[in-house]
């Protein structure tokens, strides 16, 4: 099966309103921002949910989106049937009149059969399942093949003006609860999680790759708006923070975060190629130069939190 990005960002869409809409409908806008999604492509997709009954819209200056049913009522299979239709392998596997072969065809079981097992498996997963148990709402073979071997930002982080970044940071801040909430607890024996935030993607790679060779666990932000959401969301044990990003001076989101009575006690490594980087978080535990060795970066954070 191979969804289009019909079925894959509606599914996205879905989840964003069910995540965000205790706090009013949802607009379009703040899920493309959150998303990395066009707005416009957004729309469109909002439409056919909306028509399906499974999207309600609100108009007027305080209007946006909202779920027409519980979360729990909705399957993955029934967005994908809606935006996919009702077979996403071959249009004979629901339809013998699609090739004259059909009837004499030895491989046509096959793909029935393929149809059937697909959507027993999304009709099985509830949005509510997701929301709550994440990879967990699958068997555990399923969920270590849907895990990538590591999250990355899905793109770099562009710049915003200040008035865009405020509203931004109040939305994060005004979801701070359920964020935090929406997160499942650690396991004594998990290892120790870092957050890498650059904004240069080849930089973040390299990082998370030295540092779950290593045995730690990772999570990862291009720029301050996306780190100030990771950080509620992953509650990490240490961060490492690029000074220079187009979406937010690194210096602006150690400010924001040091102020959180639940986060200012988690240390910083700040990893930059700008001179004088020694100044510019005078509490961060170290500072490491562009371009750096993995193996200063790796004694670093093991003085400041220890082994994985």
């Amino acid at each position: 099966m191979r969804l289009t990005t019909k079925g894959r960002y509606g599914m996205r869409l879905v989840l964003d309103i069910a995540q965000h809409e205790q706090y009013g409908p949802v607009s379009m806008a703040e899920t493309a921002l959150r998303q990395d999604i066009s707005a416009k492509y957004l729309e469109r997709l909002v439409g056919e949910l909306q028509r399906a009954g499974i999207v309600r819209s609100l108009r007027g200056r305080e209007g946006g989106h909202l779920l027409a049913v519980p979360p729990e009522k909705i399957t993955v299979g029934d967005i994908v049937r809606v935006l996919e239709g009702e077979s996403a392998q071959l249009a004979c596997s629901h339809n013998r009149l699609a090739c004259p072969r059909s009837a004499n065809c030895l491989t046509r079981a096959i793909w029935v059969a393929a149809d059937q097992a697909m959507f027993e498996k999304l009709d099985s997963v509830t949005v509510r399942d997701i929301m709550v148990d994440g990879l967990n709402c699958l068997s555990r073979k399923e969920a270590e093949q849907a895990r990538p071997a590591h999250s990355l930002p899905q793109a770099p982080a562009q710049p915003m003006d200040g008035a865009t970044r405020r509203r931004a940071v109040r939305r994060i801040m005004r979801q701070r609860p359920a964020l935090a909430a929406a997160q499942p607890p650690r396991a004594q024996d998990a290892p120790k999680k870092i957050l890498v935030v650059d904004d240069d993607p080849d930089i973040v790679e390299y990082l998370v790759n030295i540092f779950r060779d290593r045995g730690y666990d990772t999570c990862c932000a291009s720029g301050g708006v996306q780190a100030t959401e990771m950080l509620i969301k992953e509650n990490p044990d240490l961060i490492t923070l690029d000074l220079e990003m187009p979406e937010e001076w690194g210096p602006r989101f150690y400010n924001r975060y040091s102020r959180m009575p639940e986060y200012k006690h988690i240390p910083v490594v700040v990893i930059s190629g700008l001179p004088g980087i020694h100044m510019a978080i005078p509490k961060a535990v170290a500072t490491v130069r562009k371009p750096f060795d993995p193996a200063e970066v790796l004694r670093v954070v093991e003085d400041a939190i220890g082994a994985p």
